[in-house]
Parts: C-alpha cells; sequence; structure tokens
C-alpha cells in the first residue's frame, strides 16, 4: 500500500513541478490562465506609508536585508502552497491577485502579489516583514503572522508565491552592437 502512495506522492509532485516550470497557460490555454485586468484591479501595494518607509530607509532593522533561505524546490513549493491556502487565499484570492471572498469585505482591497513580487524594488525582506507584522500600523486589514508562523513557513510562502504567480516586470532586449 506505501508503495502505490508514493507513486501518486511522485506523480503529484513532478506534475506540479511541470505546471510550474512550464506555466499554466502551457497546459490550460491562456484564456483560462489570464488574469483580465481591464477592471478595477488591486494596487500592488495598499500601503503608501509602508512604500514610503521602504523606499526611504528599507525594513525596519529587525527584518532589513533578510533573504529567503529557502531553495524553491518542489517540496518547499507545495508546503508553501498548503500554507498560503490556509492563511492568504482568504483575503489575497488562489491567484494572490486581491481577489479572496474575505477580502472583498474589507475597507482596505488586499494587494495584488503577483504584481508586488514582480516589481524589482521589493525585496525579500519587504515581504517577510509585511507578513510578519501585518499592516495595523499603515491602516490595513493585513493581520501579524510573526506570532502564528514560524520563519521557516513564512519564507515557503513566499517562495510558493514567486513560483506561482510572480510577474516579472518585461526587461528591455538586449542588443550587442547598439549604440549607448
Amino acid at each position: 500500500m506505501w508503495k502505490s502512495a508514493l507513486s501518486g506522492l511522485i506523480v503529484a509532485a513532478f506534475a506540479i513541478a511541470a505546471f510550474v516550470g512550464a506555466g499554466c497557460a502551457t497546459f490550460f490555454g491562456a484564456a483560462i490562465c489570464t488574469i483580465d485586468r481591464s477592471g478595477p484591479s488591486a494596487p500592488t501595494v495598499q500601503s503608501p506609508e509602508r512604500h514610503k518607509l521602504y523606499v526611504g530607509a528599507g525594513a525596519p532593522a529587525p527584518y532589513r536585508d533578510k533573504q529567503n533561505p529557502q531553495a524553491a524546490s518542489i517540496g518547499n513549493v507545495i508546503e508553501g502552497a498548503r500554507l498560503y491556502d490556509l492563511r492568504c487565499a482568504v483575503c489575497h484570492g488562489m491567484m494572490g491577485v486581491g481577489d479572496g471572498d474575505a477580502g472583498a469585505t474589507l475597507d482596505t482591497r488586499p494587494a495584488d502579489l503577483g504584481r508586488s513580487l514582480g516589481q524589482p524594488l521589493y525585496k525579500d525582506d519587504f515581504f517577510y516583514w509585511s507578513i510578519s507584522e501585518g499592516g495595523s500600523a499603515f491602516g490595513t486589514d493585513m493581520p501579524p503572522f510573526k506570532s502564528d508562523l514560524t520563519d521557516r513557513e513564512i519564507w515557503r510562502i513566499l517562495t510558493f508565491m514567486r513560483a506561482a504567480f510572480s510577474e516579472q516586470q518585461p526587461q528591455p532586449e538586449a542588443r550587442p552592437n547598439a549604440p549607448p
């Protein structure tokens, strides 16, 4: 019996890895996987005050320059997905765009995590700080998770978010002999 369970787990892990590596549209088509952003969308960061503080001084000292020590392995992504589903999806939605059921009832709409993650300005320390401390100091409804989640769990959530729905900002194409 344990052999069939192990085989199922291995197949599931490879399927998730293929999905994350190749992207949703490869498997289901762009029409299903493309998020419609033509209507009102969640801003990337819901708190202008948090943004100003981070741009001006960086993350607060306990969080400054923290980098995710978790590798983007299948196990870490799967565990991060489980934790995200339990703690974050209710407000941020399954795809991280701020459209969760509970998020719709909040005065300040949850941030669009895909857009936030794709902005080079926001580093790991910003997201770790935001998840740990929440948003009450900045007038948002984001709860603090530093007492409910371990450091490892927070990093795994971030690992999952980066793997699943981080929007990379388009980079200009390099041309080898282009004049400066």
